[in-house]
């Protein structure tokens, strides 16, 4: 799987919203800054089963803010949390901000 299909796989979480960038954001910077591979991201895995630790769950939150300008909370991006969970996250963030 590509990452821009798992991308599309991640945003289809919320249709009719921001979800491509926070789908997109979330793979790119699992991909890029942790080497997790494409296939490994999928709405189901957990933060942990892609062997982020604890310091990579925090660097994984400040990374998401900078990305797309929105607050994460560290216990949203814990190790339990899935990829589609963190996205919807996001994507509910988003809105938000962009409904201010």
């Amino acid at each position: 799987m590509s990452s821009s299909s798992t991308a599309s796989t991640l945003t289809a979480v919320v249709p009719g919203t921001p979800a491509p960038r926070a789908g997109a954001a979330v793979t790119s910077v699992l991909t890029e800054k942790f080497e997790v591979s494409p296939e490994s991201i999928r709405p189901d895995a957990t933060l942990e089963s892609l062997d982020l630790d604890s310091l990579a769950l925090a660097e994984l939150a400040l990374a998401l803010q900078d990305r797309l300008g929105v607050r994460v909370e560290e216990w949203e991006a814990g190790k339990r949390t899935t990829v589609g969970q963190l996205t919807a996250t996001l994507i509910t963030r988003q809105n938000t901000a962009g409904a201010r």
